[in-house]
């Protein structure tokens, strides 16, 4: 089960994961963000893994991609809770994501 939180706040959209990400759920976050992504042109994303317990390898193939459209945007794409699922799942993302601490260190990587 996953559950997705999404806040929008100064020009950046913030997604909250809890739960599991596997084939199913990976569905889900996909819906979510290919539209904001490429629909509403979302410039600046942030992805918070802090309250995942479980996440399926393939992930990282969507991150790129994801992380490839916003810089297209002229935007950047931010994640949390990084270091939690790169250690327990030996998952490694483009080096175009920039990895956060807290979702509040993202208002000093952007100036809006």
């Amino acid at each position: 089960m996953l559950k997705i939180d999404t806040i929008y706040k100064k020009g950046i959209l913030f997604v909250r994961l809890y739960g599991v990400i596997n084939k199913t759920t990976k569905l889900e976050i996909e819906k979510t963000l290919e539209s904001a992504i490429s629909k509403v042109g979302i410039k600046y994303l942030l992805l918070n893994f802090d309250n995942i317990y479980y996440i399926s390898s393939d992930i990282t193939k969507i991150i790129g991609k994801w992380s490839q459209n916003i810089i297209k945007n002229g935007g950047k794409f931010f994640i949390c809770g990084y270091d939690k699922i790169q250690k327990k799942y030996s998952i490694d993302v483009s080096k175009s994501v920039f990895e956060m601490k807290d979702e509040i260190s993202v208002f000093n990587m952007i100036k809006i």
